[in-house]
Parts: structure tokens; C-alpha cells; sequence
């Protein structure tokens, strides 16, 4: 776009004669930047100076005085927070308003000597989401009847559209008219039988900003169902075809739901699952089918966890993806497994080819509504519906619901780039603007207007399709708090009108242009309490790793790394005092995680007082701040930042032991498994898994992703057990970390295979501990007010946390329930008066744990005395 002239400070009110018309004398070429907003059929807002005495909308080489109205009504202001100050001016009833928004707009404002004060293009969502407003009533893209397809396209602002079908991508098109419907902007046209299985794209003649003239596109459908190979054509498919579904699809038995306090959900990339697997078939590795082979190493361990009480994979993106490309996909040309531990040579090669390979996380989204081909035997047409339906089908005899991760707070592209799909058909619709009218890039990308009415209804619909047609279990939002609140309570009461126990969670984090509900009432942490939709737990998280996760200097410690109990001498948490303090402020942070993050749950604080979670601070901010438990989802890593492994590395003192490792690696994943909450782990964080330290691996190739199952034998691979020491992090993300991994690379070791498998057990039976024990999933603020109790919070015992639990009256295996978090180097003997008496014994399944340690754990009756190993998690049960 052309740089854009500085705004004009704001209006204290314009004065400009009625409405007339007249040839333009100001040429809208001469405009820049899209600072007047069009909000509505009738009314135009603009940041002008008081000193304009006229402004004028240029249209289709007209000018159209506009009348001032005044301050923005209360409905307006809110509707258009950010420019709630902006003053707004009447469209002249003349104006033909559907046939000025098919052309380039500008807003002229002149002082009484005609002198130009602003002249700004137009931003025209809220005029379209008015004048459209039935367009949200309508059916987009592909639907069926008779067995005829038929396609619509939203292009309220296109002078024509027209239908390209191709017999194959590589055929040239056939050319058909498409019809608008004047009423809702919807172009449509009915197919023939024969279609079927053809290919599409639309050609869309629209006036676009970024070049300020008309442009003839050919595009995508964005409400695309099926793809050729690299995403080329959109194709005609029929998703209720039988050939499409697995046998057994249409009577799919799903796997019992529980509460969203009982979740254990387990975070996966469809690639990282099984690319490092030597006993899966070599051409299934990477793809949805691989979840299907129950011979394999990595189905296995599915297995295994979903025995012990896992009940949900979480898929990382798997819509389709702008970053992977389909059919040709570069390797590293070099021998990754040649180099040193801490050498750069790994990660410069796979930079080579890292923008060619077939490895991303996939948060770069092209078609919403369609499986990525990369991860399909086949990528070009229908065969990747087949093959997903067959994953999700797999995972459900085993046991697991599936949750997609959806990212609908951005795309990949805008304007007129080769990613841009929604930006070519309805320019500046689809995409949040600025008071310039460039895209906002907060996310990181090119931000989508979930506010604006058809992208709320894609959303909602695309939902629904997930839902209804792959049969998926759940959703995790990207960047949810980039959404309005109502936009997920519409997603969340359409999937629940297809599955009532659909599980929905996001990360409400909030920051950038929306932040404070600058924009809309956000669906971020502090907004959506009592909804039922759940929010990432960061206050926990930050409080076991200590520090947070954009940290220069990454040895900060925390409750579960250290923090005073074993300082690791980086000097970063200040002197033996002030550890004490930050470890006591820390442990605060846990409890209220530990039920939930619940705003009204009361504790008592290292400092003595008794208060709610919402007034124990974190960072300036609430810790707690859900109604239900099941609204915080408890983790202490996903594929953000490092993963557990890695971080371990970092900020635990280099002379704890490979056993003590994986001890602390069983701890930190225990306040997640063992939370009130909903419980999330990294795949593989069970295995000791590492990235070796990469802070940001979303374009980091198989090398530094790959779950390595073999542990250390898979040629391809090299001979690193977990993934540690396989080379300093790449660059792009991790160098301004590398003093610090490169030192901790050769400081720390790698895990043997042996305490790989120690850590994996200790998993297992903390995942059936959790299953077992009803104490764990409550489920509701009152049962967990009135049960659960830390009858040693205050400044008790540093470092340790005990946690009582009251069955009492509920149908449950036990009565009472003891929980001691022992991250220290040291066994601890913990008191409580209130278990005197009581015939208290270490869970069942802790007798027969795999770590001896726990022999040392005991209970003396006479006294309410419990004894607990280090470094260890230990329950007790009457």
C-alpha cells in the first residue's frame, strides 16, 4: 500500500452544507490510506478537524456532500470502539450505495477556502455487513440437490463473477456465468451430475485497494471442501459420498464423554507422530493413516495412554496449510547426524530448505475447511477426506475423543499475494484494518475480523463442518482472544447442537489492537468465566518454570525447577531471601492452579491472608478468574515455547542426576494430570522428548521435531535418545539463546533409555491415578470449595505442597484423598492434624510404582503425619 499521511487530529465537529452533488475536483488518486470508516448504509465516520467546512464522498467520478450528524450514537460507539470519537456524517439518499462500493471511494474534507485537510480512501465492513445483512441467511459454497451441485460465492463488491471448472487441474476451464442476487451479494450458479468430481476456481472481477484499480482474480473457493495437490482448484466433491467414509463411518460408536474437569488431553503433530517411527510402513509415516497402525511403536503408546486415562488427542493444525507444500518437498542436503551436539551445522542446513520442506506446525491457514493434503498418501483430490475420517475413526476405538486445533484469527496472506483467498474476492472485508487501513498483524500474520458478520458465519459454519462431517470432538482456538466473545459462544452453540459434549478451548490471551476489549467483549481469560469454554492456565505454568516464556536469559527458576530448594547459580532470582519469597508467591500460584485457577476460591497466601483466587496476583492481573474448574486448561508445556525436557535443562542446577530428571519431569507433569482443571501435555513430554532447545520449532523440520520412539536407534535419525544435543536451536527463533544452550548442551546429558522409560511409567500411573480417583475431576466451584483444602498454604513448607481432598457422601473408590508435591532434592514429612486418626496408605497404584522411591513414603496415623519421597508426587488414600 502507499505510505499513508499522519491522522488529523480528532473532530470537535464539522460544519458542511446538505447534500448535493458535483464533478469531483479533488481526484480520489490523490487520497491515501483508508481512514474514513463507512459504517452503515447511511452513515459515514471520520477523524477530521474542526475546520473543515465540507466533506464529501467521491464516487464513480461524483462528489456527494455529506451532511455532518454529529458525535457517534451510543450504538455506533460501540460498535466501533477504537473510533468511538470520530464524527459522523450522512450518505445523501441519492447515492446509489451497492453500485459506489463496486468502485474506489474517497472522503474530501476542504476549510472554507477549498483548501484539503484529509482525503483518505474508505474502509466499507460495517456498510456491507448493513446492506448484506441477508447474505448471513444464505448457503456458500458447495451444496447438493438432486444430486446436482450447486456453488455460491460471497462478492457483494464484484462487478461480475464467473465459474472456471476444470475436468482435471491441469485442463483448461470451461467458462459459466454466475448470478448475483442483488438482495444478499451472493453469485451463484447450478452444476450438472457430471461435475462431480471436477475442479473450480472462481474469476472475480473487483475493484481492489492495494493497487487502486480493477483486478480480475482467478481464485479459490474459500469455503473449499476438497483441493487438488498444493491447493491449486477447489473440487467438486460430495462429502456424504460412501466412497468418502471408512466402513463403519455412519454407525461410529464415540468414545464416552467426561467432563471437561476429566479431560487428559494429549497434544500432537500428525507429522512429529510417527515421521521417526521405523516400525510404521515408510510411506504412512507423517500422514493421518498412521494413526491406524496399531503395530506400530507410536500407536502403541497411544494405546497404552489411552488404557491408563487418556481421552483426548489434540491434533495441531490439520486444515489445509499455505506453508507445506504438497507434491514436491525438499530435504537437507547434508548428513545431520555428522555433526556435534552444539554444533550450528544441523540447524543452517535444514534453513537451506525450510520454507521447501514438508515440515510446519501449520498455523498459516489457506482453506479452513479442508484436510492438508501433505499428511494424505495422496494429496491431490478426495483422498485425504477418506484418510482423515479413517484417523478419526481409529482414535475413537481407542478410546480418544479428537480436539483440531482451529486458527481462524488470521491467514496467510492478504491483498493480492498467492495466499490470499478471502482479500481477492471481497477486498477489506475479510481482514481487521487499522485507522490507516493497512491489515493488523498482531498475531503475526495477516489478522481476520471475526467482528464483521460473514467471517462470524464462516467461522460458525466451518465449525459445524468439522463437527458434523469429520465427526472431531473439540476445538482448540488460536489466539482466542483476537475473537469476540459472541463469535465463540456461536461456534459453541452450534457444535453443541451436534454433540453436546463437544469440548472447546482457546487461548485467551490478551494483547494487540483488541487488547482490553478495545474493539468487542474478547473471548480472552478474564472474559469468558462461567461460559463453559476453557483457557490456558498460564499462571500455573510460569509459576513451575519460573520466569515466563520470552525471557533473554532462560535459567529463571520456579517452583517445579528449583527456586531455592537447589539454586542453579545464574543469579537471575536475586539473593537466598528473595528466593524464599518469589518460591512462597510461587507455590500461591500453583494451588489456585491446581483447582482450577477458580476466582472464588479462597486460600490463604504466604503472606497470611485468606483470599479469594481473584485477588492473588499475577503480574498485575487476577489468578484466578474461572467459575468452573473445567474452564482452565493446566499444562506446563505445549509446542509453544521449550518443551518440559528443555526447560529442565535450562533452569535445573547441571549436576541433578538423568533419574532426578526424569523425577522432575514426572512432578511438573503431575500438577497438570492431577489438577482440577483440564489436564494437557506435549506428546512425548512423557518420554523426556526434547527439541534440544529450540524455544519456537514451527519451521524446524523433522530433525528437531520428531518424537524419536527408537530412542536413539533409528538411523535416520542419529543416536540421540530423546532428541537432546542433536544441535544448537535454529537461529530464526532460538540464537539470541545460544550462550545459554550451547553451555547447557554440553553440560547436561541426554536421558538413557532406561530412565525414557522410567519417566513414560511414571506417566502412565499418574494418568491412572487420575482416572481411578474421582478426587481429581470434581467438576463443579462448589464440590471443590467445600473439598479441597492446602492445610499447610501460608508460608508452611517451602517448596512442598499438600493438598487435601474430601470424597466424603460421593459414590467414589475412596474417602479421603492426600496429594504431597515434592519437587525438592530432600524426602519431607508433612502434618496434618485433620488426618489423625485416619487409615491413610499410598494409592494402589503407587504401591506397585515403577520408582522404588516411593517405599520410603509412609503415614503415621497417631500423629496426621505423612513422609514423601523427593522429587516425587505422592498420593495418599483412605
Amino acid at each position: 500500500m502507499t505510505a499513508c499521511a499522519p491522522v488529523v487530529p480528532p473532530s470537535s465537529g464539522a460544519t458542511v452544507d446538505s447534500a448535493t452533488t458535483a464533478s469531483a475536483t479533488t481526484s480520489s488518486a490523490d487520497a491515501d490510506g483508508q481512514r474514513a470508516l463507512w459504517i452503515d448504509a447511511e452513515t459515514i465516520a471520520l477523524d477530521v478537524s474542526g475546520e473543515a467546512e465540507e466533506v464529501v464522498l467521491q464516487a464513480a467520478g461524483e462528489e456527494y456532500v455529506l451532511e455532518d450528524a454529529g458525535a457517534m450514537t451510543e450504538e455506533q460507539a460501540d460498535a466501533h470502539r477504537r473510533y468511538a470519537d470520530y464524527a459522523t456524517f450522512t450518505v445523501p439518499r441519492q447515492l446509489d450505495v451497492a453500485e459506489a462500493l463496486r468502485g474506489e471511494l474517497a472522503v474530501v474534507a476542504r476549510d472554507g477556502s477549498g483548501g484539503v485537510l484529509e482525503a483518505t480512501g474508505v474502509q466499507i465492513a460495517g456498510v456491507l455487513d448493513d446492506v448484506y445483512a441477508d447474505a448471513a441467511d444464505e448457503d456458500l459454497g458447495l451444496t447438493w440437490k438432486n444430486k446436482k451441485p450447486e456453488l455460491a460465492v460471497w462478492a457483494p463488491t464484484a462487478r461480475s463473477v464467473e465459474l472456471e471448472l476444470h475436468t482435471t487441474p491441469d485442463a483448461e476451464p470451461t467458462v459459466h456465468r454466475m448470478k448475483q442476487d442483488k438482495r444478499t451479494g451472493v453469485w451463484s450458479v447450478k452444476g450438472k451430475k457430471d461435475w462431480e468430481g471436477q475442479f473450480y476456481r472462481y474469476r472475480v472481477e473487483v475493484w481492489h485497494p492495494e493497487t487502486g484499480q480493477v483486478e480480475t482474480h482467478s481464485v479459490t473457493d474459500p469455503y473449499s471442501v476438497s483441493l487438488a495437490a498444493d491447493s491449486t482448484h477447489s473440487q467438486i466433491v460430495d462429502l456424504e459420498d460412501p466412497a468418502l467414509m471408512p466402513e463403519g463411518w455412519e454407525g461410529l460408536d464415540k468414545p464416552a464423554a467426561v467432563d471437561p474437569a476429566a479431560a487428559q488431553i494429549w497434544e500432537v503433530h500428525v507429522r512429529d507422530f510417527s515421521v521417526a517411527d521405523e516400525t510404521m510402513p515408510e510411506d504412512l509415516r507423517g500422514t493421518y493413516s498412521a494413526f491406524t497402525e496399531s503395530g506400530s511403536t507410536s500407536v502403541g503408546h497411544l494405546e497404552d495412554l489411552a488404557e491408563a486415562g487418556l481421552t483426548h488427542v489434540h491434533l495441531l493444525p490439520t486444515y489445509d496449510i499455505a506453508t507445506i507444500p504438497e507434491v514436491d518437498q525438499a530435504q537437507p542436503d547434508c548428513d545431520l547426524t555428522e555433526f556435534a551436539p552444539d554444533s550450528p551445522e544441523q540447524q543452517a542446513c535444514i534453513g537451506e530448505v525450510r520454507g521447501d520442506d514438508a515440515f510446519n506446525w501449520g498455523y498459516d491457514p489457506l482453506h479452513f475447511n479442508v484436510p492438508e493434503g501433505s499428511y494424505a498418501t495422496d494429496a491431490d483430490g478426495a483422498q485425504r477426506i477418506l484418510e482423515y475420517r479413517e484417523m478419526v475413526m481409529a482414535l475413537n476405538d481407542m478410546g480418544l475423543r479428537v480436539v483440531n486445533d482451529v486458527v481462524y484469527n488470521h491467514t496467510s496472506g492478504s491483498g493480492l499475494s498467492d495466499t490470499s483467498v478471502f482479500d481477492r474476492i471481497v477486498p477489506g472485508y475479510y481482514h481487521r484494518l487499522d485507522a490507516e487501513g493497512n491489515v493488523e498483524r498482531s498475531t503475526c500474520c495477516e489478522n481476520t475480523a471475526p467482528e464483521h458478520t460473514m467471517f462470524d458465519k464462516f467461522i460458525v459454519e466451518s465449525a459445524q463442518l468439522w463437527a458434523e462431517t469429520y465427526r472431531i470432538d473439540g476445538m482448540r482456538f488460536d489466539l482466542m482472544g483476537h475473537h469476540p466473545k459472541d463469535n465463540i459462544l456461536a461456534v459453541q452453540e452450534a457444535v453443541e447442537e451436534i454433540d453436546p459434549d463437544f469440548l472447546l478451548y482457546g487461548e485467551g490471551w490478551d494483547f494487540g489492537e483488541v487488547a482490553g476489549n478495545a474493539m468487542f467483549e474478547q473471548a480472552s481469560q478474564l472474559t469468558m468465566g462461567g461460559t463453559g469454554v476453557a483457557t490456558f492456565n498460564d499462571r500455573l505454568r510460569d509459576a513451575a518454570h519460573g520466569g515466563g516464556p520470552f525471557d533473554e536469559d532462560p535459567r529463571m527458576q520456579g517452583f517445579g525447577t528449583g527456586l531455592w530448594t537447589q539454586d542453579n547459580g545464574s543469579g537471575l532470582t536475586g539473593d537466598e531471601g528473595q528466593q524464599l519469597d518469589q518460591l512462597l508467591h510461587a507455590a500461591d500460584l500453583v494451588r489456585i492452579g491446581l483447582v482450577g485457577n477458580l476466582a472464588d476460591y479462597t486460600l490463604t497466601t504466604a503472606g497470611g491472608e485468606t483470599v479469594p483466587g481473584s485477588e492473588l496476583d499475577y503480574n498485575g492481573a487476577p489468578a484466578g478468574y474461572t467459575e468452573q474448574p473445567g474452564e482452565a486448561v493446566t499444562y506446563v508445556d505445549a509446542h509453544d515455547n521449550e518443551i518440559l525436557f528443555d526447560l529442565l535443562a535450562y533452569k535445573l542446577d547441571h549436576d541433578v542426576a538423568g533419574l532426578d530428571r526424569a523425577r522432575m519431569q514426572s512432578v511438573n507433569l503431575s500438577l497438570a494430570t492431577l489438577s482440577q482443571g483440564i489436564g494437557f501435555v506435549t506428546a512425548g513430554s512423557e518420554l523426556m522428548r526434547s527439541k534440544s532447545l529450540d524455544r519456537d520449532s514451527y519451521d524446524s523440520g523433522d530433525w528437531f521435531n520428531a518424537i524419536r520412539w527408537q530412542c536413539g536407534a533409528a538411523e535416520e535419525f542419529g543416536d540421540s535418545t530423546n532428541g537432546f544435543g542433536v544441535g544448537l536451536p535454529p537461529a530464526w527463533t532460538s540464537e539470541a539463546k545460544w550462550p545459554w544452550a550451547e553451555e547447557t548442551l554440553n553440560a547436561v546429558e541426554a536421558p538413557t533409555c532406561e530412565e525414557i522409560e522410567f519417566s513414560r511409567d511414571r506417566h502412565l500411573e499418574q494418568l491412572r491415578i487420575a482416572s481411578s480417583t474421582g478426587a481429581f475431576s470434581l467438576g463443579t466451584f462448589e464440590d471443590v470449595a467445600e473439598r479441597v483444602e492446602f492445610p499447610l498454604d501460608g508460608a508452611g513448607e517451602p517448596g512442598v505442597i499438600t493438598m487435601t481432598i474430601d470424597m466424603s457422601g460421593l459414590d467414589d473408590a475412596f474417602e479421603q484423598v492426600t496429594v504431597i508435591i515434592n519437587p525438592t532434592p530432600e524426602p519431607v514429612e508433612q502434618t496434618v492434624p485433620e488426618r489423625a486418626g485416619a487409615a491413610m496408605d499410598l494409592h494402589p497404584v503407587l504401591q506397585d510404582s515403577v520408582d522404588e522411591a516411593f517405599a520410603e513414603a509412609g503415614f503415621d496415623a497417631e500423629a496426621g503425619t505423612f513422609t514423601a519421597p523427593a522429587r516425587a508426587t505422592t498420593v495418599f488414600v483412605e
